[in-house]
């Protein structure tokens, strides 16, 4: 990769919940600031993390996509780096002019022409009249608005507005251009423009950061992808491999399980003198393939014999990835009062994802509990060569006898 355009470094963003909570941290961190002390850096009432310890780089004529479900941290990753938001965690660092298509309706004056704003988000780009009489038919063109250029913004329907706004900003090349989805509401032949401008703007030394979550764009423009879940990477490499990974991870190559009415349900939590505390307020950190060993916190009302323990993986689609099986000598006594149980996988068959791991116990055929959610586990795999899978297939292999020749 070439020299770093874009680098940031464990950034993190949290936002509250509801305005009160927000109105009154932000009291709290200014009251802070002002006797010099920094705002607090994990969370308070109310709180979540939209973006936690994403690190990536993205070097000149290079495009890096982010994708992940609704809710992932992409589009606040991308207003972190556009300098809309500030990080509460972390480092970005920008080399050069930037660039956001980020929010459709924001970039133009609705009440002004096309042509007003043609000349106006030049203007803000830093070119001149004469610059930008010389690229007006081409914007126009690329656009294909020369039959509206003459109304008032206000009048064009989504699509127009994205064409104008696109064909503007990358009517000239850029040190930095982010794009959050602003090509969905274009037709499909726009939208082909629009990719052999982007990669146009590569190879003219343009560092690209692409939103989407068309698999087929993403795939004509990025070198790289980065894959988000709950705000946090789970995988990053190959676009081909990274959306191999981000299937896996929410079902979409077990969707005709529901279809033939074989989808599980998660149940209700229920205690019946057992339970188990729920999760903690940072996932646990693990990679595919390597073991992994965490504990859970349970109270008792009494003693309890032969307890079989079974946990469950349930990805963010809802859908039931994987659940451990015990032999049945490995019981467990459980006694009254507070304990602790150490669970030990030796291997994780996991792909890269967000799990919940739910928890049921049993003893001589009675359910003594069922907890939906006891840890929340961050499957990581930083390097996606090649597509993986939820199962584990052991094999055995030797060498065969030659065969006998006459």
């Amino acid at each position: 990769m070439s020299f770093p355009r874009i680098l940031a470094d464990r950034v993190s963003k949290k936002f509250s919940r509801a305005l009160g909570h927000s109105l009154w941290h932000s009291a709290q961190d200014l009251g802070r600031r002002l006797i010099g002390r920094r705002p607090a850096s994990g969370l308070r009432a109310g709180e979540f993390w939209a973006v936690r310890d994403v690190s990536l780089k993205v070097g000149a004529g290079e495009c890096l996509g982010l994708i992940g479900p609704n809710g992932a941290g992409k589009s606040t990753l991308l207003r972190m780096l556009g300098r809309e938001y500030r990080p509460d965690a972390g480092r970005i660092a920008l080399h050069g002019a930037v660039k956001s298509l980020i929010r459709l309706g924001s970039g133009l004056q609705p009440m002004y022409t096309g042509r007003e704003n043609v000349y106006l988000k030049c203007a803000e780009l830093g070119l001149s009249k004469r610059d930008t009489d010389a690229r007006l038919d081409e914007i126009v063109a690329f656009a294909d608005l020369e039959a509206a250029l003459e109304r008032p913004v206000k009048h064009y329907s989504d699509g127009m507005y994205a064409r104008l706004e696109f064909a503007i900003a990358t009517c000239m090349p850029i040190d930095v251009l982010l794009i959050d989805e602003v090509l969905a509401v274009g037709d499909v032949a726009f939208q082909l423009r629009c990719l052999e401008r982007l990669n146009s703007l590569k190879r003219e030394g343009s560092a690209l950061v692409f939103v989407s979550h068309s698999e087929m764009n993403v795939l004509q423009v990025a070198d790289r992808c980065l894959l988000l879940f709950d705000g946090q990477t789970v995988a990053e490499g190959r676009p081909e491999a990274v959306f191999g990974k981000y299937y896996e991870a929410v079902g979409y190559f077990n969707r005709d399980l529901k279809s033939l009415g074989a989808l599980p349900v998660r149940p209700q939590d229920f205690s019946a003198g057992l339970e188990f505390t729920g999760p903690g307020a940072e996932p646990i950190q693990a990679v595919p393939g390597q073991p992994l060993a965490f504990e859970l916190e349970y109270r008792a009302e009494r003693n309890f014999e032969g307890v079989e323990l079974r946990l469950e993986f349930w990805n963010t689609a809802g859908l039931l990835a994987a659940a451990t099986v015990a032999p049945g000598e490995r019981r467990l006594s459980l006694a009254g009062g507070r304990g602790r149980v150490l669970v030990e996988l030796p291997f994780l068959g996991l792909s890269a994802g967000i799990y919940d791991v739910a928890l049921s116990a049993n003893s001589g055929g009675c359910c003594l509990t069922y907890k939906g959610e006891t840890r929340r586990i961050r499957v990581m795999q930083a390097v996606c060569d090649r597509p993986g899978g939820f199962g584990v297939i052991e094999a055995h292999m030797r060498t065969a006898p030659s065969a006998k020749s006459y």
